[in-house]
């Protein structure tokens, strides 16, 4: 009997500051080995979570899930962008794994996206063009999954019917200057830049000092 979705991270509580690298892989040895590969090069075991998809019996191999809502439900503590959720959920229902790191310091920046890019992770852009294209030959309708059939990136036009929440969780934003065509790079709106109070201090001083210092904001040059 294939198995449905084991978060194997559930203490994980999603980001707490800075920035996360999520990218999706198509086995578990190569998810399994880009976890290890995280943990030996000193990243915390907390910060990194592996998300299983649903795993096909060996009587069924190759079958997907039918559960779309499910795997969209339960990336919500994941803090992505609808869009992306969407994509991840339907990669998990087809089988896939997902690995995300959270709160990425800059000193490990570079490793955690370069481990994440290098061990068989795939291009999401391009697999969901794929996964729509599939959609659209088959004539599904309504199905949870849907792109455009031109203009743009259809990971970009996917959405799931369960994707009007009434709820306050917070959401990341998609870091486009960073990240790469397999790995994607995530912040929490705020969770770089000064408190109101810091702010006010900051420029309180840059005025005392004649102007000479002034507020740095959050950066991370690839």
């Amino acid at each position: 009997m294939g198995s449905i979705y084991n978060d194997t991270n559930p203490a994980f509580s999603g980001p707490t500051g800075g920035s996360s690298l999520a990218a999706f892989f198509d086995s578990r040895s190569d998810a399994e080995s880009a976890v290890s590969r995280l943990e030996d090069a000193g990243v915390p075991v907390a910060r990194i979570r592996l998300m299983p998809g649903y795993e096909a019996g060996a009587k069924n191999t190759g079958a997907m899930s039918d559960d779309r809502s499910g795997f969209f439900d339960a990336l919500a503590d994941f803090f992505f962008p609808d869009e992306d959720r969407a994509v991840y959920a339907e990669g998990l229902r087809r089988g896939g794994f997902l690995v995300q790191v959270n709160d990425v310091d800059d000193a490990l920046y570079e490793t955690v996206h370069d481990i994440l890019d290098d061990e068989g992770s795939i291009d999401m852009d391009e697999r969901a063009d794929l996964w729509s294209l599939e959609d659209r030959q088959q004539g599904a309708s309504n199905t949870g999954f849907a792109g455009q059939a031109s203009g743009g990136k259809s990971s970009d036009d996917l959405a799931v019917s369960e994707s009007a929440f009434d709820d306050a969780r917070p959401v990341a934003m998609r870091d486009t200057t960073h990240g790469s065509a397999k790995v994607r790079a995530y912040t929490l709106p705020g969770s770089n830049e000064p408190s109101d109070d810091a702010d006010r201090q900051s420029q309180s001083q840059s005025q005392s000092q004649g102007g000479s210092h002034q507020s740095q904001g959050f950066r991370r040059d690839h």
